[in-house]
């Protein structure tokens, strides 16, 4: 028994479920730019040299999270023009080189 008299586990079975969090709108825009921070430094954590498939798809997923164009560019190291072709479906230009059979 503690010290209070009650066993552990009768006082696991007494607690009562928690209770609703409440924000104020100014937390609730706290806690948004935290979050957005975060969801940024985990974006640039996982960028390295990454193909034009992996680079469409972290766009998109980047684009998906509430991202900017500009954002997304930043993050992925690449220009933003070819995050905007990325985003309006359009194909990669070949290179010279892949076009001559190199």
């Amino acid at each position: 028994m503690s010290r209070s008299g009650r066993r552990a586990t009768d006082r696991t079975r007494s607690c009562d479920p928690p209770s609703p969090i409440v924000l104020t709108d100014s937390q609730f825009e706290n806690l948004r730019e935290l979050l957005q921070s975060y969801l940024k430094v985990v974006a640039i954590g996982a960028v390295r040299e990454i193909s034009e498939k992996e680079l469409e798809r972290n766009t998109r997923l980047l684009n998906s999270a509430g991202f900017g164009q500009k954002e997304i560019a930043k993050i992925l190291h690449s220009s933003q023009p070819t995050i905007s072709r990325i985003l309006a479906g359009s194909p990669a230009k070949q290179r010279w080189t892949e076009e001559a059979g190199e």
